[in-house]
């Protein structure tokens, strides 16, 4: 039963990773206007986050040790970026989503290979 609840949350967050490309990459100039210290030079690896973290859950999917240095990594970025560019409601979303992929990373660590 612990294995669905690691699979459905990775899962979920692929589904909200490949909603943030979309967005990221079909709406440009509103992150901009809406967040005036994203800057294009910063935008550009604001975008590639998420696809980023495609490839770790994916390889989290597949049980890959690197796959959870890369999901660890990430989360921790996001929530920097969150921070920097005041991205409240996406905040909140990054610090639980992060705290959960920690605990089961943790709790499945000995089937990363």
């Amino acid at each position: 039963m612990s294995t669905v609840i690691y699979f459905a949350f990775i899962g979920l967050m692929l589904i909200g990773n490949c909603f943030g490309v979309y967005k990221l990459f079909a709406d440009k100039q509103s992150f901009i206007t809406q967040f005036p210290k994203l800057t294009e030079n910063l935008y550009f690896y604001f975008k590639l986050l998420p696809v980023i973290n495609i490839i770790a859950l994916i390889g989290l999917l597949f049980w890959q040790k690197w796959a959870a240095y890369l999901a660890i990594v990430l989360g921790v970025v996001v929530i920097g970026f969150d921070i920097y560019l005041g991205i409240k409601y996406h905040l909140y979303v990054a610090i639980i989503s992060t705290i959960v992929l920690l605990f089961l990373i943790f709790k499945f660590r000995h089937q990363l290979k």
